[in-house]
């Protein structure tokens, strides 16, 4: 078996819309304009992801959710490798004894079943080359190779061990993209990582909030030597009316001569 095969997913035939969860507004061809979304990153996927130019670049990209930041990538030139959990993997669920964990952790589970079936349904209507590895963020693979960029986005709060998801992307990438949800009461310029969940509002699913620069610092510890933070706005379009929210996104560069120390 050769190293394509053992580390990444197979493609699959997904036919019925009906299993599919679409976690962003998405047109796709054949089918038209999905449903039932989160976000609608339409009006400005550039600033989602910093402005950067991915032609020609190979891009690792954790959790593509249905696969819109995927195409959209492809669509702009790059190749495109997501990083997905296993079904069977045990999900970064925040441990609130007040919670009904395991309900919730059934509904996350048919979830991304759902969402991954939204994923290889767009795959295939794009004609995508996106590969798909299934696998733990914390413990990457090197067997995945040298990427140009590493791309995560929005889901960093998602995770217990956000900087150790960061640091294992730094290992296969020269540059990273972080973008994550934007804070007005969070100093930009400090290192700052804070609880989200609290005891009168516990949330399973959301584990921090952040400002830019904890990522910057942290970049900086990691190497990188060229850091660059923007802001965007983004439309929420579930629970109510579309709204617009800021987002920010920090660049991480190694220049060439940080990349040979």
């Amino acid at each position: 078996m050769d190293s394509d095969e053992s580390l990444y997913a197979p493609t699959r035939q997904v036919a019925d819309p009906a299993s599919c969860d679409f976690y962003h507004v998405m047109d796709i061809p054949g089918y038209g304009l999905t449903t039932g979304a989160m976000w609608d990153l339409r009006g400005d996927t550039a600033g989602y992801i910093g402005n950067v130019d991915l032609a020609g670049k190979r891009v690792l990209e954790i959790g593509p959710a249905s696969g819109y930041l995927t195409f959209y990538m492809e669509s702009q030139g790059a190749e495109v490798v997501s990083i997905e959990l296993p079904t069977d993997h045990a999900w970064d669920v925040v441990p609130d004894a007040s919670l009904d964990l395991t309900g919730f952790v059934d509904d996350v589970t048919k979830g991304i079943v759902r969402l991954r079936d939204a994923y290889w349904f767009t795959h295939e209507r794009t004609g995508s080359s996106a590969k798909v590895h299934y696998g733990d963020i914390y413990d990457l693979p090197d067997a995945l190779g040298h990427f140009d960029y590493a791309v995560l986005a929005s889901v960093l709060l998602h995770v217990r061990e956000p900087l150790r998801a960061v640091e294992q992307c730094a290992r296969l990438a020269d540059n990273l993209i972080i973008t994550d949800l934007h804070y007005a009461d969070i100093p930009d310029d400090k290192p700052y990582m804070s609880w989200f969940s609290t005891k009168e509002a516990p949330v399973p699913h959301v584990w921090w909030r952040f400002s830019p620069g904890i990522f910057v610092r942290f970049a900086e510890v990691l190497g990188f030597d060229s850091n660059t933070v923007s802001i965007s706005e983004q439309v929420y379009v579930a629970d109510g009316p579309p709204r617009s929210v800021p987002l920010f996104t920090v660049v991480s560069r190694r220049s060439s001569a940080a990349r040979a120390t």
